[in-house]
């Protein structure tokens, strides 16, 4: 059900976002808001607590970020705490990047190498695998050596493992379906 009330709220918010051609700032202020709640959670508890009322909630939410964000981002937490559902702000913020994400063909992928990749290594695998996906590869690199070389892929909940211990992995498998 949390899941749905999160959508839905993220939809709202991107949808005003768009028609108001706000869209990037609004990206912008959600990401830090929730940023900032993340490391003060008790703020979103406070606002999310039947116990204070709207207007003390008004008060706190006037105090803190009132005129420090766009008009439509204070509205809108302004209904989270009034809904009692402040505390979903992390979860909304990652539906509405999602949003975002799909709105400008952005496909966020992990490529886990052994080492570091170079600057230019991460511009030329992000290009070829834009031109294979037809999507804007957003490509963030990690380093695990126990890959030992070659590399995996890891994008919206699929794997490509194309590393060197999954290549020995798939080896001694196939030499122990042989051997036994």
């Amino acid at each position: 059900m949390a899941e749905l009330i999160q959508k839905v709220y993220a939809q709202a918010l991107f949808d005003a976002a768009v028609e108001e051609d706000l869209l990037e700032q609004v990206r912008s202020e959600l990401d830090t808001l929730a940023g900032i709640c993340a490391g003060q959670p008790v703020f979103l508890t406070i606002l999310s607590s039947p116990a204070v009322s709207r207007e003390e909630k008004a008060e706190i939410l006037r105090d803190t970020i009132g005129g420090r964000v766009q008009k439509i981002v204070y509205n809108f937490f302004r209904i989270l705490a009034d809904e009692q559902r402040a505390g979903l702000l992390p979860q909304i913020q990652e539906s509405f990047t999602a949003l975002y994400r799909q709105y400008h063909n952005i496909l966020p992928v992990k490529a886990v190498t052994a080492i570091p990749m170079t600057e230019d290594q991460v511009q030329r695998l992000s290009e070829r695998l834009s031109a294979l996906s037809g999507k804007n590869v957003l490509l963030q690199n990690e380093a695990d050596p126990a890959l030992i070389g070659g590399v995996l892929l890891q994008y919206d909940g699929h794997e490509l493992d194309g590393s060197v211990r999954e290549r020995l992995d798939s080896l001694r498998r196939n030499l122990s379906s042989i051997v036994l």
